[in-house]
Parts: C-alpha cells; structure tokens; sequence
C-alpha cells in the first residue's frame, strides 16, 4: 500500500514538472515573440524626434540633478542628445564617431571603439532604438516583459526590456538598464549604476518618420 502510493506521488510529480516546464518553454516562447514584434516595429522607424527630461540621482550626494533637451535617431545608426537644461551639451554618435561639444566651445571628437565603456553604454540606446536585437545582446543579457495594459496611440501593449551587461568590467559601473515603452515607441530608460547612482530619462516623442 504505502510502496503503492509514493510510486503515484512520484508519478505524480514528474507530470507535474513536465507540465511546469511546458508551460515555462511556452512563456518563453512568447516572450521571444512578443520582443521580436516590438524589434521589428522599432527597426521600421527611419527617423524619430523626442523632448527628453533626465532626472539623475546620485547616492554619495544625496542629490537629484534635473537635464532638458532634445533626442534624435535617424536610422541605422546616428543618435543626438541635445542638452539645452542646466547648461547646453551636444552628443552625437554616428557608427564608430562620437563628437561632444560643450557651451564653451570646447569640443571632443572620439571613436567609440577606444573606449568599450562608452560604446556599451551606447549600444543599449542605439540597439533598442534601431531594433536591433542582434547588436543588444553582443553586449546585453536581454529579457523581455509585455504586459497586459493597452496604451499610445494605437492603443498598444505595454513593455520592458531589461538589459544586463555581459562584460564583467562594465557590471563594475552598470548593474541593468530598463527600457520602457508601448508599441514601436520607447518612453522611458532607466540606468541603475552599480554605486547606487541612478538616472531616468523620460521621453515624450514628438514625430516618427517610416
């Protein structure tokens, strides 16, 4: 009797990891979808142009600092962050170059190539924006969440993508990157920094060119 019944029990629970592991590989599944989809809708975007507000937290000071400007990508691979608030800053990356230009005039021309750091952190925007999901994950652990909650302007799922750096150097500066967005659209990035430094940029699109 007692031999009867822990052979049901152990029948019992390998169908029940058997179930477990369908419905897990069935998630996954979905979840692949789901961020293919959102991948595809981004890389159709030639051209986009957002006003952005930045709200940069650092631990050590216990003090927020508050940026304003504008963003632009224009496909496949330039990316313009204009500072305009507290003081002007330009940004600009195109393939390996990268130019910095300050109110002053003071002026850095760069390739990303020299300085991983910086490229990686690049990437995350430019790969996500681009939809390149081939570029993100040569960098990033990629996961991705869609939810239910519909919204934008097609009335669109909800989503996140969550980005994990690979390289061991850069976990030493950046614990994950969370982008949040809805449809073909991102609105907002968040930057958790492995010194508890953290800044999210919150971006309100203003025109999309296909």
């Amino acid at each position: 009797m007692t031999s009867g019944m822990m052979k049901t029990n152990k029948i019992s629970q390998a169908l029940l990891w058997i179930t477990l592991g369908a419905l897990f590989h069935s998630m996954v599944t979905a979840d692949n979808k789901g961020l293919s989809l959102v991948m595809e809708k981004l890389s159709a975007i030639q051209r986009t142009t957002a006003e952005f507000t930045e709200i940069k937290t650092y631990s050590l000071l216990n003090e927020q600092i508050k940026l304003s400007g504008q963003l632009e990508y224009v496909a496949p691979d330039t990316l313009i962050k204009k500072t305009i608030k507290p003081e002007a800053e330009y940004f600009e990356v195109t393939g390996d170059a990268l130019t910095i230009k300050k109110l002053d005039g003071e002026e850095h021309n760069l390739l990303l190539s020299n300085y991983p750091l910086i490229e990686i952190f690049v990437e995350a925007y430019r790969g996500v924006l681009s939809g390149n999901l081939k570029k993100l994950k040569q960098y990033y652990g990629v996961e991705f969440i869609e939810t239910s909650q519909l919204g934008g302007v097609n009335n669109e799922a909800f989503w996140t993508i969550k980005l994990t750096p690979t390289d061991e150097e850069a976990l030493e500066y950046i614990d994950v990157i969370i982008v949040d967005g809805v449809g073909g659209a991102v609105n907002k990035v968040t930057t958790m920094e492995s010194g508890g430094d953290k800044s999210v940029l919150s971006i309100d699109t203003l025109a999309s060119k296909k």
